[in-house]
């Protein structure tokens, strides 16, 4: 699976798993955006999986297999999260379907990542590790957790696509209809990452509550 290097990292995404119908809904959501606009991807989960991320960073790959087993660990400890649509929204090509971050939800992120930011072993990714003049909350967040958008500013939501044309994904967006308001979320999927944020491979997947 990876190569356990004692100087390598791998990118990895600890996510909630939407129902099957959720993910096929998604899926044709998907195609039918990139038939009409050029797009960096497309879901279908076989190359490219719907998935909201609860937290995903580069953990070195020496730390990888504790890294499962305490996110088994806390899926028996979890119960299912109920997703509740807020809004279809868009940011830098990207197109996703936000949801409410109840109470639940921030409590399992919140959770996750005080588990599993330790095993980071204080490593950021380079792309993210760029210091600015002003420390911002988001700064904050990456030298604490490795990631800009954690904790308070954490958004719960299934993207849908990432289209080249940013004006058109504001137009896009704002065509979209989404139908189901209200879904739970019963599995956490550990998927390897690729380029936009995506999930390529699912690792390991755990049912909530077993």
């Amino acid at each position: 699976m990876f190569k356990d290097m004692k100087n390598e990292f791998s990118r990895i995404n600890i996510t909630f798993m939407p129902p099957s119908e959720i993910a096929r809904g998604v899926e044709k959501l998907s195609l039918e955006i990139n038939k009409k606009e050029e797009a960096y991807f497309v879901l279908d989960s076989k190359s490219f999986y719907p998935h909201i991320t609860i937290y995903g960073v580069e953990f070195p790959t020496r730390n990888l297999e504790k890294v499962f087993s305490e996110v088994e660990s806390l899926a028996k400890k979890l119960v299912g999260v109920k997703f509740t649509f807020q809004k279809v929204a868009t940011e830098k090509g990207y197109i996703g379907i936000e949801c409410d971050c109840t109470e639940e939800f921030r409590a399992a992120h919140e959770t996750i990542i005080e588990k599993l930011n330790p095993l980071r072993d204080g490593h950021i990714r380079e792309k993210d590790n760029q210091k600015s003049s002003e420390f911002s909350e988001k700064e904050e967040n990456i030298q604490k957790y490795g990631h800009p958008e954690v904790m308070n500013l954490y958004k719960p939501h299934v993207t849908v696509i990432r289209l080249k044309d940013e004006r058109v994904a504001e137009k896009t967006a704002a065509e979209i209809k989404w139908p189901v308001k209200e879904f739970v979320l019963d599995r956490i999927g550990i998927f390897k990452m690729g380029e936009n944020g995506t999930c390529i491979e699912l690792l390991k997947e755990f049912k909530l509550g077993e």
